[in-house]
This record gives structure tokens, sequence and C-alpha cells, in this order.
């Protein structure tokens, strides 16, 4: 990983002291990212600058470049206090600097008779509060703070304009465990990029592609030259991000956003689903739920361009992969079929395909539960049991025994003693509840209850409404027989 080389001496203020020159009324204002170019006119001569950031603990970069004689920079506080000295032709990053102002001294080193004057060229790159990106560039983002959002899928072209320019990008995925794909290509000269985390952990470093399960949360990434030295003077790149949001939407006939397991694209039985690959490094993502244990056959057809699909499981193990079509015994669950590009180098800019998977999903009739508020009798497609407790009221909401409903309408109930959480799957749909919260969410999404669930006699009692309709049953309420119809 190329960073910035730190070559901070730490020196007593008196030794180093402020040049006989008041810096006050000759000093440059230093905007970030703007290089400024200058030359001393003698060894006794000091020239100041001046920077203002605007965030604490935010990025400050200071570039010191082309010198023609021998300069360094020493760096003080808006108080005067000494912070550190650069050696000659040094750049120097300070990374955790609190918002305020800073000056920067620009003076000789050691030059005696052999240099009557230097000529030199400054840069500060820092946090300058809130920025408007330019539309082609992204500029400013050459600090975290200043980090341009990146859209889950969606191509950024720019460029590095020198060795010292930095950009960077950020992005935010809410799912845990959710999938980070990270592509850079197309690049003009060799580039490379990091991803940090929120606390500017590093992560990891790669010139091409990353693939991580991430936590939820904000992440970074760098965009960087990688050892040009004096081969090159700017590159151009293509950068492109795609991570799990909680979005289940899709667009009708592209399917995306697909392009993550998160966010895969639910698809039927033996039912054509026709898309494409939009670019060499889109992956599309497609989900099929087996009911019951069987032979799963996954084919791909009428393709323009070479592609692959392989099939994970649900915890993201490989399973099996194929230019064209695979047949596997699986178990009930669900699985995560992927499309994506196989080697199309500079030959293909985009490729249609056909993808087609038959799985068992023979479909079992749901039950019909009637119940009478006030009543433990309960009937199931018209024959009878007996509740422990009561359905019953609370703020104008009917509540009912969660397990008892849910379970008689096939779905699965599991309760974490450890969290109080309890989680309820039906037909692909998922719920998590807790006993001490109105939060709760819905495949992903959070929603918030008019009544928190209630444990009545060790029976844990739900908005009845509620939890019936997430798993897509129907609910009617008859006010004379005071009856509850789920079906």
């Amino acid at each position: 990983m190329k960073k910035h080389i730190l070559s901070l001496f730490l020196v007593m203020f008196a030794m180093v002291g402020f040049a006989s020159t008041s810096y006050a009324s000759d000093t440059i204002y230093l905007e970030s990212g703007n290089t400024h170019s200058n030359t001393l006119t003698s060894s006794k001569e000091s020239q100041w600058y001046q920077i203002n950031t605007t965030q604490d603990n935010s990025d400050v970069n200071i570039y010191l470049e082309n010198t023609t004689a021998p300069i360094n920079f020493s760096l003080y506080d808006s108080n005067k206090n000494f912070i550190g000295i650069i050696a000659w032709n040094v750049s120097s990053s300070f990374k955790t600097l609190k918002a305020g102002t800073y000056y920067i001294e620009v003076y000789a080193s050691n030059w005696g008779d052999s240099y009557s004057s230097g000529s030199y060229e400054i840069k500060a790159v820092y946090s300058s509060g809130n920025v408007t990106h330019d539309s082609t560039t992204f500029e400013p983002n050459d600090t975290r703070e200043n980090a341009f959002p990146i859209q889950s899928g969606k191509k950024i072209s720019s460029l590095i304009s020198n060795k010292n320019d930095y950009d960077f990008y950020k992005f935010t995925t809410t799912v845990d465990n959710g999938d980070v794909n990270i592509y850079l290509a197309n690049t003009s000269a060799p580039i490379q990029f990091d991803l940090y985390d929120s606390n500017k952990k590093l992560i990891a470093s790669n010139n091409s592609s990353l693939f991580k399960s991430l936590k939820a949360g904000t992440y970074y990434i760098e965009v960087y030259d990688f050892n040009w030295d004096n081969q090159y003077s700017s590159g151009t790149y293509d950068l492109m991000a795609t991570y799990s949001t909680n979005s289940k939407e899709h667009n009708p006939s592209t399917f995306e956003p697909n392009d993550t397991r998160e966010n895969a694209f639910p698809i039927k039985s033996n039912v054509p689903i026709k898309s494409q690959i939009s670019n060499s490094d889109d992956i599309d993502f497609y989900s099929i739920t087996l009911n019951k244990e069987g032979n799963v056959n996954v084919s791909l057809s009428d393709t323009s361009a070479p592609a692959r699909i392989t099939i994970y499981d649900a915890n993201k193990k490989l399973l099996e992969y194929s230019s064209q079509s695979f047949s596997r015994y699986l178990a009930a669950g669900t699985y995560y079929i992927e499309v994506y590009s196989d080697y199309w180098a500079n030959q293909y800019s985009s490729g249609t395909y056909t993808l087609t998977a038959g799985y068992p999903n023979a479909t079992t009739k749901s039950n019909e539960i009637l119940l009478y508020l006030n009543s433990k009798t309960a009937y199931i497609n018209g024959k009878s049991k007996t509740l422990a407790v009561a359905p019953f009221t609370k703020k104008e909401t009917t509540l009912v025994p969660l397990r008892f409903v849910s379970e008689e309408l096939g779905a699965k109930v599991d309760w974490n003693s450890k969290t109080n959480d309890i989680t309820v799957q039906l037909n692909g749909s998922k719920i998590v509840l807790n006993t001490n919260s109105y939060l709760v969410t819905v495949n992903g999404s959070y929603k918030t209850l008019q009544v928190k669930p209630e444990v009545i006699n060790g029976t844990t009692f739900v908005p009845l409404r509620f939890v019936s309709e997430a798993l897509g049953k129907t609910v009617l309420w008859d006010a004379k027989n005071k009856s509850i119809l789920i079906k």
C-alpha cells in the first residue's frame, strides 16, 4: 500500500522558532486541493500559508513538491505551537488535526553558499465543510470528510490528476454480513484502492477487485496512484461498488438492483428470466426457495456473450457452477443463483441471457383459523382447539397467541431466550419481534407496532392484523359476532 511517508521530527520550539518576518500580514491562504507555486529568494526568507479545517480529527494532507533547492516546511497551530517539521522534498500526512486554523512555514534548509534561491510547489488537502461535487470529476473528494457518495452498482469514471491526488468515495450498507463487491477497471496507469471502515481502520487493498462480507455501516474507498515515480503524470479509472441494502423493490424489466445475495430477485420454478449483464463487473443474483427436498435444474441459454451460473446455499457455500446448465439434489431451503460474465476481456461490453430454474415448489393448502374475542375456543378448518389464553383487545388492537396462529398458518417460529427476539418465517417472509420493543423488522425493514408484544402465562401475544398481513394472510373481522377469520 502506497502512502505518504510521515517524516515528522519533533524539535524544541526555541530551536525552530518563527521567522523574523511577521507571518500575519504576508500569509497566503492555501485553499484545499489547490497547488501554489512560489520561490524563496534567500536562505533567510520564510513564506507562510494558512489553512482552515472545519472538522475535528479530519484528514489534513500537506505536500511539498518539485523543489529546486533543499526546502523544509513546519506546521503550527493557531496559538503558534509547533507541531512538526518536514524534511526536504518529502510530503507529509497529518491525519488527526482538530478543527481550526493552522499555519505552514516554508524555509531554506542549510543552503550555505550552494543556493541563492529555490522554487517549490505546495498543496494542502483538508476538510472544508459542506461541498458541492463536480458532476464529472467528483472533486473535491480528497478527504474522507469530503468523500463522494457512490451508489450501489453505478460506475464512476474519474482520474488521478497527479501522484498527490487522492480520491475518496463512501457508501453505506444496511445489512450485517452482506455482500460488498468493489471493482477497479480500465486504468490508464497503475492505480490502487484501499477500503476503510468509519473509524479509518484499513480493511483491505487491491488493484482490481475486492469481495467482502461486511457489517452494516459506512465505509470509505480511497483511490490513488501506485508507485508512479516519474513514469506517469495522471491516470484514469473506472470504479464500481455493489453492496447490500434493505430494498426489496426490483425493476420489472432488468430485476435490478440484484447485485448481491441480499438483494437477489426471487424467481419461480420453470419461469424463464430474460435479462442482461450490463458490463464485465455486473453480477446478477436470483433466489429460489424449496419447500421440500428434490432436484434443482438450472440452465443458461440465449447468451449473446460468454456467461456463467453459480449456485450457493444460504450460508454462501458454493455448490455448483457451469457455463450452460447443472442439476443437483438439494434439501429444502433458500438458495442463490449468480449470473456473471465469463472472461470477456475487451471483446464484449454487455451480454443478454435467459435463466431458468426448476425446483420443487408444491404448495400445501393454508389453514383457515377462526378465533373469537375473549374465547379460548379456536377453529382450524372447522375443527375446534382450546387455547391457553383467549385473544383480547388493548388500545383498540386485537392481540392473539403468536406461536399458535403462526404455526397453524405453516410458519416457523423461533425464540431467542437471551435477547427475547422472536423470529417468524413463512414463504420467504421474515418478521423479527422483541417482547420489550414496539419496533419490528419485516424482511429487513423497520416497522412500529401500536402495542408491544405481551407475555401472559408464558404465551406471547402479538397484534393480530400486523403479523397475519406481514405473512401474506387475509384478516376478516366480524364485529357482530366478535370473530376473527385468518386465511
